[in-house]
Order: structure tokens, then C-alpha cells, then sequence
């Protein structure tokens, strides 16, 4: 079992005996909300002042601050990164560098707030979660390819028009070829059941399909079937997630 995503065997057991509701963001799971702050927080501690917050950070952030009621006043013509500075109140806060040059602050604490639960039913069983982030980490270098040779041509985002660059810059699969959408087809098409699937662990932090023939024909099947464009972070958090129906291809071991 893949131990990547935090509270993994704990949270399944809470959620089983009824004593956490799940949330979700940016595909971590946490099992309260102030597990969420904590992750905030070790974010401030390991960023100093002035100082652009790094992957995989922001994207956990972008997802985050979407539930602030103030989000899109904030983030304004398009955010060019997040980072971070001491109030006059002896605090640490994040804040939007936007691509007029302005910050502002954004409250993580009152995000949270306004995270809406997850009903456990709800969730996707933890071996898919950890089949899905294996996948992800095996286009990685697909992605990260697509990315730089997209930056050097890339004028704007072309769903909120803001300027692209290497610190708001995300990857896209052009729907309705989603990410999901590719993997689901190439479980049919392979008759693969993900959760079956065996996911390791590198350093107990990134999960991976330990199975090479499989792991190599799913990166063949990215690579000819996926549909890329570069985005804005901002913009891609914007875009509609399509329901994937798993069902379908999950069997009970």
C-alpha cells in the first residue's frame, strides 16, 4: 500500500467507524480540517519571506484557496505565484503575486473554513487513489517535456488570458481526453482492474507501478493518446471535472 497520501490506513479507519469526514484537496486527503492547516503551516515554516512557494506546494495551495468566498477579487487578472511574508501582527501569511505586480494576502485559515465535507461513500476505494498517482508519476517526464517546450512559445492562458510562466504554468489534457478519461480507457481496452494494480513507494513519498510491462505501456498509451496544451494554474483549476464511471472496471479482490 502506497503510503504517499497522509492518514492513508488511519483515515480508512476512521471513516469506517464513522469519526472523520474526508477532505479533499488538490488529491490529498485529509481527515480534518486541521490536518489541513498543518499542512499550511509546515508550507510557511519551510518558505521564507519574500520567497516563491514551490511544487508541489502551490498546486496544494491553488486548490485550496479556491474555497476562499473572495477568491476571484483576490487572484484578480491571474496570480503569478504564491508566496509568503510577516504581517504587522508578527504572523506569517501567504501571499498572490499578480501579474500586475501587486500582492495581497489570502487567509489560509479562513479557506479552510469554507472547505465543503466529502461523505465517505463518496470517496474512490485507496487502491485507486494510489493506481491513479502511480500513473501520474509514470507521465511525468511526458508532462515536464510538454511544459518546457510549451513555455518557450506561450503568450497566455488560454482560459483566463493571464501570462504564462515557469511558476504558474500547469499541463492540461484537452477534454475529453482528461487524464482520467485516458487512464479509464486504457484499463478497458487492457482489462485491467486498478485494484489489482501493485503501487510501491519511492522514499515513502512518490507512488509508482511496480510493474514494469505495464507502467511502459501505459506511458505508450499516454504518449499516443494524449491531447496537451499548457495552461495557467489558476485556469486549470477552473475547468469541469467529468465524472469517471470506475465502477466499471474496479473488482472486488
Amino acid at each position: 500500500m502506497v503510503n504517499s497520501l497522509c492518514y492513508t490506513d488511519q483515515l480508512a479507519r476512521d471513516i469506517s467507524w464513522g469519526k472523520a469526514v474526508p477532505y479533499l484537496i488538490n488529491d490529498e486527503w485529509f481527515a480534518t480540517k486541521d490536518a489541513v492547516k498543518n499542512r499550511c503551516r509546515e508550507i510557511l515554516a519551510r518558505t521564507p519571506d519574500g520567497t516563491m512557494v514551490s511544487d508541489p506546494d502551490s498546486d496544494f495551495l491553488y486548490g485550496l484557496f479556491q474555497h476562499h468566498d473572495e477568491w476571484a477579487e483576490k487572484a484578480g487578472g491571474g496570480v503569478k505565484c504564491i508566496t509568503t511574508q510577516m504581517t504587522s501582527h508578527g504572523t506569517r501569511c501567504f501571499m498572490l503575486r499578480r501579474h500586475c505586480d501587486t500582492e495581497i494576502d489570502i487567509g489560509f485559515t479562513h479557506s479552510v473554513k469554507l472547505i465543503p465535507s466529502t461523505r465517505a461513500k463518496e470517496r474512490q476505494p485507496q487502491k485507486l487513489l494510489d493506481f491513479r498517482a502511480g500513473a501520474r508519476t509514470a507521465i511525468t517526464e511526458q508532462i515536464r517535456l510538454f511544459r518546457d517546450q510549451g513555455l518557450v512559445g506561450a503568450a497566455s492562458c488560454p482560459v483566463t488570458g493571464e501570462s504564462l510562466g515557469r511558476h504558474n504554468v500547469a499541463v492540461d489534457h484537452l477534454a475529453p481526453n482528461t487524464f482520467d478519461q485516458l487512464l479509464f480507457s486504457f484499463c478497458q481496452a487492457n482489462q485491467i482492474n486498478p485494484l489489482g494494480v501493485v503501487v510501491g513507494s519511492r522514499d515513502g513519498v512518490v507512488a509508482f507501478l511496480e510493474d514494469t510491462s505495464l507502467r511502459v505501456s501505459w506511458e505508450d498509451f499516454h504518449l499516443k493518446h494524449a491531447q496537451l496544451r499548457i495552461i495557467s494554474k489558476t485556469g486549470n483549476l477552473r475547468l469541469p471535472k467529468p465524472s469517471i464511471p470506475w465502477a466499471e472496471v474496479c473488482s472486488p479482490l
